[in-house]
């Protein structure tokens, strides 16, 4: 009389990569708000924003005609009516007429224009 068994390495294979993954997961998300809160007590004592400190971009409004972003990382899209920026934090979308990039630098940039809204959407987490 033949047995045949039947193997579980694909089910195991299976169950210990679910395992792996979620605990590195969690070990990232630890990580994450260990270094969250060291930049918070860093900013407290060098009495800085903990926005400057984690790269967070800085968005400067001089009345309706012009806007200063600092710390941004692209430029996703640009027309006359609206202007699409990607931050660490999300997108940062500025709406209006005539607008126009006067200048950019890596990490500066200035928009001219009648603003009417400026708009933060941020990533999910």
């Amino acid at each position: 009389m033949q047995h045949k068994f039947k193997s579980l390495h694909e089910k195991n294979k299976q169950t210990s990569n679910k395992t792996l993954y979620s605990s590195m997961e969690k070990n990232k998300k630890k990580e994450e708000a260990a270094r969250r809160s060291f930049l918070e007590t860093l900013s407290d004592q060098l009495k800085l924003p903990a926005d400057m400190l984690v790269g967070a971009p800085i968005v400067t409004a001089m009345g309706r005609n012009e806007v200063c972003i600092e710390n941004y990382k692209g430029i996703l899209e640009y027309n006359d009516t609206f202007i699409k920026i990607l931050s660490k934090i999300g997108t940062i979308r500025i709406e209006g007429k005539n607008l126009n990039i006067s200048y950019f630098t890596n990490d500066e940039m200035r928009i001219t224009g009648l603003v009417s809204a400026i708009t933060y959407i941020t990533q999910k987490e």
